[in-house]
């Protein structure tokens, strides 16, 4: 993902501008939450295997999250998980696309 949709210069900007952007791995996740660190116990909670991406309120509760799984249309070929079917109607969208309508939707400042 971040060779890939989180290096693209919108979605760069669009972080940048609205967000906050960390990272953590997934066994430091784990092992802060057994801690008490509420903001890694927020995420564990909330955690979607193989990858997420989380909104979060400034004060740590989750607003929404994108799982590459369910919400991307394609994955690397590393990753297993079924292919878009020929026979649909139209083409799922980019994952660019999905990122910033998924980014409108919940936090539009229009």
């Amino acid at each position: 993902m971040r060779a890939g949709l989180l290096s693209k210069p919108n979605v760069i900007d669009r972080i940048n501008s609205q967000f906050v952007s960390t990272w953590i791995l997934k066994d430091d996740m784990k092992t802060l939450a057994a801690k008490g660190n509420k903001l890694a116990q927020t995420l564990a909670a909330n955690f979607q295997h193989p990858l997420d991406l989380m909104f979060l309120t400034p004060e740590g509760r989750l607003v929404s999250r994108l799982n590459s799984f369910q919400d991307f249309p394609e994955v690397h070929p590393d990753v297993s998980r079924p292919r878009f079917k020929k026979n649909e109607q139209k083409p799922p969208l980019s994952h660019v696309e999905v990122f910033l309508e998924h980014v409108d939707q919940h936090f539009s400042t229009k």
